[in-house]
């Protein structure tokens, strides 16, 4: 599990490098980014950062919510529609 965590890590911290060193990866302009698609890739890479370094909510809903393969499905989801 240790892996999978250290991983989440690094894909969360390439996604806000990418992000903020290179926006035009995203879009030439502001009109022109596809904004549900990339929230929707925000949502997974905080998640990613949450599940990443270790925290389990108590409540069994968020729990789930905030698991590793959800991060990583809005993550995934997300990168591919917005780079696509």
């Amino acid at each position: 599990m240790g892996l999978l965590r250290g991983l989440s890590i690094f894909a969360a911290a390439f996604v806000v490098a990418l992000v903020v060193i290179y926006p035009r990866a995203i879009a030439t302009d502001g009109v022109s980014v596809p904004h549900g698609w990339f929230v929707l890739m925000m949502i997974g890479m905080s998640i990613c950062w949450i599940s990443g370094f270790g925290f389990i909510p108590q409540n069994r809903w968020l729990k789930y919510a905030f698991s590793l393969p959800v991060g990583w499905i809005l993550l995934l989801i997300g990168a591919w529609k917005v780079f696509a």
